[in-house]
């Protein structure tokens, strides 16, 4: 059995968002590729900032993404009385000291002077820094509580971690924390600074690149496994160019060794041309239960909608579309009695009088069809384009932008049978009478 043990130790002062996330996921994969343990611990010590709803929010996003955790959650809130502990057997043999502050007692850990702190990254390789550049680190603050580094290094040797995971922000803790390690007497555990998510101009990640909260992308209709897929190539690498894969795929794949040193680029391109990917797999009636709850959700559509009719509109569209945003903008024109015209659309297919000529007919066509299905559409189009001596596409183009808005659809015999024969006369109406 595996002794690997990692851990993911979210703050609830904020929401989970992407770079948090593929920390998470990184751990988890290590943890199930090494089949070793994966634990979650909840570094809830600033009582001010740490919220409830976050801490919510961040446990309901690692699950909607799958990554589960092997024991129960720890809060570092239940667990002062063991830092208390720790911080009180240094001050015993002399490692640490009182501090006087205006607020109360501090403590603090001796650091000492002219030191070489050596560490080997898995990422980075060895790492030094002299102890000179630090200051006596604070362990318990004066109000009682913990420092970051130190109820890190106490949990992380309590539970027995064995590899810490995590962004190459935290690379200037490691010595301080190493230096705790070496007070507690025990031996640090593994190191893996993995490169920052960067936004597509290069700089750091932030919100004005996408850096939104995990929840969001579920909320903009982005699979959890396409999230899981597109954030693992973030900083890691299979190594055979593969941009899709699923998540056995990636665990039997993942190495600490193969994790990059440069930072990761967000791009929401790829994203969802990844997202657009997994939906034209997705099977029509999985896909039409994952639209339906986002239209219900916003009131596009009600409980008892049409199952039938609805398959179909997600059909047509199902190469048309990489997130619900964009399936909920091309599909309008059935969703809504009001179309929008495309300006240049109208301008080049509605604007002469051959081509109203042409509609009249059509109109007249299809309102005698006692079967409105795509076959007998199919038809009718033919028919009349030999009668009128036109070609179908004089035809199809025009019918297209009357009963869409749009110049492009999916195919025109399924938008007019989706559409329905009163909304298709209807319309076909409104254009011919203007």
């Amino acid at each position: 059995m595996s002794s690997v043990r990692v851990r993911f130790a979210p703050s609830p002062t904020g929401y989970l968002h992407i770079g948090s996330a593929r920390t998470a996921l990184f751990n988890w994969l290590y943890a199930r590729n090494q089949s070793g343990k994966f634990i979650l611990r909840v570094e809830d010590t600033d009582k001010e900032r740490s919220d409830d709803k976050y801490l919510g929010e961040i446990l309901a996003s690692l699950k909607w993404l799958g990554l589960d955790w092997d024991e129960d959650v720890y809060y570092q809130s239940k667990r002062f009385d063991i830092y208390k502990m720790a911080a009180e057997k240094l001050i015993s043999e002399e490692k640490a000291y009182y501090e006087e502050t205006e607020k109360g007692k501090a403590i603090r850990l001796k650091i000492p002077e002219d030191y070489i702190i050596t560490f080997y990254d898995i990422v980075r390789d060895k790492i030094d820094v002299n102890s000179n550049t630090l200051d006596d680190l604070v362990l318990i603050k004066s109000d009682g509580s913990p420092t970051y580094n130190f109820a890190c290094v106490v949990d992380d040797a309590d539970m027995d971690i064995t590899h810490i995971i995590r962004g190459d922000d935290h690379i200037a803790n490691t010595p301080k924390q190493i230096l705790i390690y070496q007070a507690l007497g025990i031996k640090p555990p593994k190191f893996a600074h993995i490169p920052l998510i960067l936004g597509e101009d290069k700089s750091r990640m932030s919100k004005r690149h996408g850096a939104t909260s995990i929840m969001e992308y579920k909320e903009k209709g982005y699979f959890p496994e396409v999230i899981v897929n597109f954030i693992s190539l973030m900083g890691w690498s299979p190594k055979d160019n593969r941009e899709k894969l699923n998540v056995d795929q990636i665990v039997k794949l993942f190495s600490l060794k193969s994790i990059v040193k440069t930072g990761a680029v967000f791009n929401v391109k790829k994203l969802d041309w990844l997202n657009g990917e997994y939906i034209r797999e997705k099977p029509i009636n999985e896909l039409t239960d994952f639209v339906a709850g986002f239209l219900i959700k916003r009131n596009i559509i009600k409980e008892d909608y049409n199952r039938q009719w609805l398959e179909g509109v997600v059909k047509s569209f199902q190469t048309r579309f990489c997130n619900i945003d964009e399936f909920i903008e091309r599909s309008s024109f059935l969703f809504n009695d009001e179309i929008v015209f495309d300006k240049k659309a109208k301008d080049e297919y509605l604007g002469s009088q051959s081509q109203i000529k042409i509609l009249k007919a059509l109109n007249q066509k299809l309102g005698s069809l006692e079967s409105f299905d795509t076959l007998s559409i199919e038809r009718v189009i033919k028919a009349l384009s030999d009668e009128l001596g036109v070609k179908t596409a004089d035809i199809i183009h025009p019918a297209r932008v009357a009963l869409t808005g749009a110049a492009a659809t999916p195919g025109i015999y399924e938008v007019i049978h989706l559409v329905g024969k009163d909304r298709v006369l209807k319309r076909l109406d409104a254009v011919i009478g203007e």
